[in-house]
């Protein structure tokens, strides 16, 4: 084998990364637009059989994403493939496909086809390079890391001998190729001027199993959701570092923002839990990728303090005593020990940002007059605000689910329900007191 043939693995596998380190770090609830990065092995069959090691990457212009209706979009892609370490292929065009989602609004699997160009390099002299129609199609399964099978064909439209090359293959894809399904995010979800953040999951490497008897669909199911709670719990630790930022620009007591800091450590304590526990169910080492706060964009003091207010209603006493109830509710049924210690965690420390929640209202209240109590007013007497509508109920048999501290969707928007009631009172007694 040649030294170039020699160094094009590693080189290969180094574009993998390189491609995974430029994906954006963002994942909006409503985003337009995404990009998506994949690592395959394949066996190619035409002129010569050829085991394949390649890397794709491919930009999706979303036709509509939401949390409750599947994903559909079209753009252009571009993979490149090294075929029995002795001759390559690359390929660009155009991919399009949907989200196929079941009866609950979650996502099975996602279909993706591609149409465009392709160019193999020479095998031989026999054998000399061509150029190419290539056509595909991609079938992305869901589990903690996404799973692409793929079937390819390239028609060569130079050269002789005329012989069309199939190609099968799988292989993992970091983020979906039509966006992260997002729900609303209980506790202190991370804004921005786009609208809400959601981390994207990275996979490091494999991990030890945890030995629990659980069927691969209910594991699989399990380790899911408590990647998406590792992934809400690290979007808040950016979060309460914007509101520490904020609090002392508007001139807050250093307790107050020393409290804030105080909860963007706790948050990181809960993502640390949550990924640990979900990357021993899923047998892969699972993390949130940790993303920036949001630049301040205030116009002035007054509008921090409303802005403040209105996230502290609805992030720290809706959101966070909701999600202290829900993870109180969800400790009762839980018997794993990992998962009862991250839950009581969980449950105290949520309750008291809920407080902390408190404080910050009274404060912007005190503070920015008659504007911010209407602006709270309107929010507090305003429609009931639907519950989170993350995945708290995940398929399997009931014991199992929540022996992992997953309760049933009833339970937690009850939890939802008790929690707004519950605060709707105080707050009203807050805003006659201010």
């Amino acid at each position: 084998m040649s030294s170039c043939s020699r160094a094009l693995p590693p080189a290969l596998a180094a574009l993998g990364v390189a491609a995974l380190l430029s994906l954006p770090g963002e994942a909006y609830a409503d985003e337009k637009f995404t990009v998506s990065g994949g690592l395959s092995m394949s066996l190619s069959f035409g002129q010569k059989v050829a085991f394949g090691l390649g890397v794709d990457l491919r930009a999706t212009a979303l036709f509509e994403h939401s949390w409750d209706e599947p994903g559909r979009g079209l753009g252009p892609f571009a993979q490149a493939t090294w075929l029995n370490f002795e001759a390559g292929r690359v390929a660009i065009g155009v991919h399009g496909g949907s989200e196929i989602v079941n009866d609950h609004g979650d996502v099975v699997c996602t279909v993706d086809g591609e149409l465009g160009w392709t160019y193999r390099s020479r095998y031989s002299d026999e054998l000399p390079g061509q150029h190419g129609l290539h056509v595909g199609v991609v079938n992305l399964l869901f589990s903690p890391v996404g799973l692409d099978l793929f079937a390819r064909a390239a028609i060569p439209l130079t050269s002789e001998p005329f012989v069309p090359e199939g190609t099968l293959g799988m292989g993992l894809r970091f983020l979906p190729p039509f966006g992260a399904q997002t729900h609303p995010i209980p506790g202190r979800p991370l804004r921005t001027a786009e609208g809400v953040v959601l981390p994207p999951a990275i996979a490091l490497g494999p991990a030890a199993p945890r030995p629990a008897r659980l069927d691969s669909a209910t594991r699989a199911a399990l380790a899911g959701a408590w990647l998406d709670s590792a992934r809400a719990e690290c979007g808040s630790i950016p979060a309460f570092l914007a509101l520490a930022r904020d609090l002392a620009a508007a001139g807050a007591p250093a307790s107050l923002v020393g409290r804030a800091l105080a909860a963007l450590g706790d948050e990181v304590r809960h993502t640390a839990r949550c990924s640990a526990i979900a990357s021993s169910l899923a047998g892969w080492r699972l993390s949130p990728a940790l993303l920036p706060p949001p630049a301040a964009r205030d116009a002035d003091r007054r509008a921090a303090l409303v802005r403040m207010a209105l996230e502290a209603w609805h992030d720290g006493c809706l959101g966070e005593g909701a999600a202290a109830a829900r993870a109180r509710r969800s400790l009762a049924g839980a018997s794993d020990a990992g998962v009862r210690a991250a839950l009581a965690e969980i449950a105290r420390d949520e309750a008291q940002h809920a407080e902390l929640g408190w404080r910050v209202l009274a404060y912007c209240l005190a503070e920015g007059g008659r504007e911010v109590r209407e602006a709270v007013g309107d929010a507090m007497t305003g429609p009931a605000p639907a519950p989170p509508g993350d995945v708290a109920e995940v398929d399997g048999e009931p014991r199992e689910t929540q022996a992992f501290g997953q309760i049933p969707r009833a339970q937690a928007d009850s939890a939802w329900e008790e929690t707004w009631a519950a605060a709707r009172r105080d707050g009203e007694r807050l805003l006659i007191a201010a």
